[in-house]
């Protein structure tokens, strides 16, 4: 399901010659979706991230929660630098890196120890990633606090990992993981003046905090408190506002 872009949403204007852009996925870019694989990828996206990659020179990245398998998945088109995991997974020019916790016997254990949770609470849905995972509860909501204390054990046991609340989801990665070091990493990489950053999500508020510490600034999607000097209603609107950036560029 996909949602009209409000029109009393107009955004901050940006000068595509001197910004970097980085831009999470999911309730950003597509509409949240009831399981991962479910999301709905709009017909003009890929061209919309195409083009403004190009406008932009190159210094368009995406930043994501996800397993960069996904986002390739989802966006086969694009060709530019990715950060998943929350930048434990990184592709840049090609090249693929990845946190030392993936595949170690470390994080085959947690994973392990994740699979007899989800199979003990119906409803709830465990996410794998290269570097941690997400245990969903969109299904069962008012099983929160439960999943919750289930999990507590697992980040006792693993002193290195992190658990974050999700939008209707528990996320555990590395402690030295986050999307504002993997975002500044690629701003010195990409170059530009300006960052932005656009995100929906809790584990976006550093990354925004960042580029706003950078001459920059932040835009949140959806509702929830936030630091970003913007605030965008819905993935439909954020579209909108790129190609708005684009339309001086054409």
């Amino acid at each position: 399901m996909t949602t009209d872009p409000d029109p009393a949403f107009a955004g901050p204007t940006l000068d595509l010659t001197t910004a970097s852009v980085f831009l999470d996925f999911d309730g950003t870019l597509v509409e949240l979706a009831d399981t991962p694989d479910s999301v709905s990828v709009p017909d003009d996206l890929h061209d919309l991230l195409q083009n403004l990659f190009d406008a932009l020179s190159g210094r368009l990245a995406l930043v994501s929660g996800r397993k960069i398998s996904d986002l390739e998945r989802f966006l086969p088109s694009f060709s530019g630098p990715m950060a998943g995991g929350h930048g434990a997974e990184r592709r840049v020019d090609g090249e693929y890196s990845k946190h030392p916790f993936s595949g170690s016997e470390g994080y085959h254990a947690m994973i392990s120890s994740l699979k007899k949770i989800t199979s003990g609470h119906s409803g709830s849905l465990l996410e794998e990633k290269p570097t941690g995972a997400v245990v969903h509860y969109r299904q069962v909501p008012d099983r929160r606090d439960e999943i919750k204390e289930a999990l507590a054990p697992i980040i006792g046991r693993y002193p290195d990992l992190q658990l974050h609340l999700a939008k209707m989801a528990f996320e555990i990665k590395p402690l030295d993981v986050g999307k504002a070091d993997a975002t500044l990493d690629l701003f010195k990489h990409l170059g530009g003046a300006v960052p932005v950053f656009i995100g929906d999500d809790a584990t976006d508020e550093p990354a925004m905090d960042a580029v706003q510490r950078n001459g920059g600034f932040g835009i949140k999607v959806g509702e929830g408190d936030t630091i970003a000097h913007h605030r965008a209603p819905n993935p439909a609107a954020i579209r909108a506002l790129l190609h708005s950036w684009l339309t001086p560029h054409r």
